[in-house]
């Protein structure tokens, strides 16, 4: 299992910065987030030479370009709307792919007012095959995150089974189905046979204990037995990152040194010491 963090935790960051403060804080890997002005510089306007230079920046450093992190999603109810973002998914994967990244983050994006749910469903794993069809050709893998409409890990497992593509995998992000009433057993159990990336961000519940209001947290100080979370993964020999996501929350110099020695700590557990 990769420790990672996505560049949320330092937008003003450039590259060369995100790939030092890794190497410095322990992680193993870094998740830019694209279509966010942060300023690592992985975006689409990048020249054949950049990407090539960036391509090296990992390479030289030996940390991992776990996952680019884009805003897609394909819920749209206007059908060029969705064709828009499919052909510019197309391009995420192009650079994914010349900058050596193996994952792309998706969402599905939230259910239009009035829609049925079950027929949204349909045309979101529609786009998600037509984009997993290119990304196939690129060997990279669109993960569709557990966020928006498909929190629930049961409704984005099963819009990656109507995908049916093997380049159509899942970015569990543990917090979101925990948010709204899955239980880390359950969500894994939907997830575990297409997970290729996660994100980890601990947090507390709303004095209601409802899905909404939950405020990020220092992980192990919140709600979220990650912690069970790594063993279920280890379990499968899951090979992927665990990236740190954590929006306008603390400085980097705060979040990432802590956030990592917990992750270390969670993952020697899971794996039993080693």
């Amino acid at each position: 299992m990769q420790l990672s963090f996505m560049t949320f935790s330092c937008p003003d960051w450039t590259l060369t910065e995100v790939l030092t403060g890794a190497i410095k804080y322990g992680y193993d890997a870094v998740e830019p987030r694209s279509e966010a002005q942060h300023k690592h510089g992985v975006e689409l306007d990048t020249t054949k030479k950049q990407r090539k230079e960036i391509k090296s920046s990992f390479e030289d450093t030996g940390i991992v370009c776990a996952c680019i992190a884009t805003s897609r999603q394909y819920s749209m109810a206007d059908a060029a709307k969705r064709e828009e973002s499919i052909e510019l998914t197309k391009r995420y994967v192009d650079l994914a792919h010349d900058v050596d990244c193996r994952h792309l983050r998706v969402f599905g994006g939230p259910t239009p007012e009035g829609a049925d749910f079950a027929d949204v469903k349909k045309y979101v794993a529609e786009s998600l095959r037509v984009c997993a069809e290119h990304a196939e050709k690129a060997e990279v893998y669109l993960c569709f995150e557990t966020h928006d409409s498909y929190c629930h890990s049961a409704d984005a497992l099963e819009v990656i089974k109507l995908a049916d593509h093997p380049n159509a995998a899942i970015n569990w992000d543990i917090m979101h189905p925990f948010r709204v009433g899955d239980t880390i057993a359950e969500a894994f159990e939907n997830v575990k046979n297409h997970v290729r990336h996660c994100h980890v961000h601990d947090g507390t519940r709303p004095a209601d204990g409802g899905p909404n209001g939950w405020e990020l947290a220092p992980m192990g100080d919140g709600h979220i037995p990650h912690d069970e979370a790594f063993k279920l993964l280890a379990g499968i020999n899951y090979k992927g990152a665990l990236s740190g996501e954590w929006i306008n929350w603390r400085t980097p110099e705060e979040v990432l040194p802590y956030e990592a020695e917990v992750m270390r700590r969670y993952r020697s557990e899971a794996q039993g010491g080693v």
